[in-house]
């Protein structure tokens, strides 16, 4: 189920980021979650169709960033 939350994780994502360190931070700041439990939704957002409808080009960048990880994604959308 895409939730307000899932939404402001994307919208948080879609943002322009140019360094590492800064971004851990705001993502507790902004978001009031801990850095892995934000990759971890991150990475399961990739795979629904809701957060595909909402935001298609953060889904798509980010499915391009984890294919040589974890092999070929098909974006459901």
């Amino acid at each position: 189920m895409f939730t307000a939350e899932d939404q402001s994780i994307l919208k948080f994502e879609s943002r322009s980021w140019h360094q590492g360190g800064p971004k851990d931070l705001l993502i507790e700041f902004d978001l009031g979650l801990s850095s892995a439990a934000y990759y971890e939704r991150l990475l399961e957002l990739i795979d629904e169709p809701e957060a595909y409808r909402a935001d298609p080009f953060t889904i798509r960048r980010l499915s391009r960033m984890v294919e040589p990880a974890f092999g070929h994604r098909e974006i459901v959308g």
